[in-house]
């Protein structure tokens, strides 16, 4: 049975997104597979696929497990509207670009409700390292989307996509950071859950930019939609130029490396002082923006207990985790 191509109003668009050496009727395989043309029912094996994924990465999160993450990154479906936006957006194509977005924020909002569901089935337990790694993201990572980013969109643009999301998905974050939030809501650590969102958003237009730039290096556009490329383009831009302040922070957080840690040794110790006993810091870790800390004596009251963690909070600014020296 002979496929109709769905695409045939598009292509004019079509034929800008790839190189004149691809064959038309591969061309039209990739971009209708691209944007999601290619298959009618194609939203039920994405939910499906996505609803596996978010149960892999949330179980894998809770186990420390980087292999099962890893396989959970792989067969997320959120990498091809991602790439796909960016596609959209270089091509001022401004249904397919409102299309891509909708199903990127039902997808991510999915996978955070999800894993905050998940999570009420999970006892409570001090965030792994898995999770806090996932909570401080600096401009690294914003380097690491975009030149993910720019390898998935050459990859389509040379109609070579079997294999270029799977490495884009492992090495861009996409999935985990939004069960980390999810997991994290439900536990009530608000800090960690703020930093694992930083850290999608940053994929997110990392990815979406680096698309854009290679395209247009490439020449691919649409002589017609020009304007809404430009405003495309912008908005990006902008929305990038937001997130650089706390990326900024954080990298300097990290550069700074042993200062950092001396100052919320010293800002930690000042408020264990002034608590009731005056517990002593015995042992202190920083992962992302969480920290362990090791206390003696620990408070035997409950509330002393979230005293002293929220004032801890609100002087080092990470989400504080209290244990015993004893254990």
């Amino acid at each position: 049975m002979v496929q109709i191509d769905p695409n045939e109003k598009d292509l004019d668009i079509e034929r800008n997104f790839f190189s004149e050496n691809v064959p038309v009727e591969e061309r039209a395989s990739v971009f209708n597979k691209l944007f999601f043309h290619y298959k009618k029912d194609w939203q039920n094996s994405f939910l499906l696929m996505l609803l596996l994924s978010i149960g892999l990465a949330s179980l894998g999160l809770s186990e420390n497990s980087s292999a099962t993450i890893i396989g959970a990154m792989i067969i997320a479906p959120l990498g091809q509207p991602i790439l796909a936006l960016g596609g959209a957006v270089a091509l001022g194509w401004r249904i397919q670009a409102l299309r891509m977005f909708g199903i990127i924020i039902l997808g991510s909002a999915s996978s955070i409700l999800i894993a905050y569901l998940i999570g009420l089935t999970l006892p409570d337990l001090t965030p792994n390292k898995e999770m806090l790694i996932r909570t401080s993201p600096d401009l690294r990572d914003l380097g690491i989307a975009v030149m993910a980013g720019a390898a998935g969109a050459w990859g389509y643009y040379r109609s070579e996509f079997s294999t270029i999301l799977s490495g884009v998905a492992i090495a861009v974050a996409l999935l985990p950071p939004l069960c980390t939030c999810g997991i994290m809501l439900e536990q009530g650590h608000f800090i960690l859950a703020y930093g694992s969102i930083l850290l999608f958003v940053t994929n997110l237009i990392g990815i979406i930019f680096a698309t854009i730039l290679i395209f247009f290096v490439l020449g691919i556009k649409n002589a017609q939609s020009r304007k809404r490329f430009y405003k495309g383009t912008i908005a990006t831009i902008i929305l990038g130029a937001i997130i650089i302040l706390p990326l900024t922070i954080n990298y300097q957080k990290f550069n700074s490396g042993i200062l950092f840690h001396a100052s919320i040794y010293e800002k930690a110790g000042k408020v264990c002082e002034l608590s009731v006993n005056s517990p002593v810091i015995k042992e202190l870790s920083i992962q992302g923006t969480g920290v362990i800390i090791a206390i003696d004596p620990f408070p035997n009251d409950k509330e002393e207990e979230q005293r002293l963690k929220t004032e801890l909070e609100r002087s080092t600014g990470l989400q504080v985790f209290l244990k015993s020296s004893a254990l």
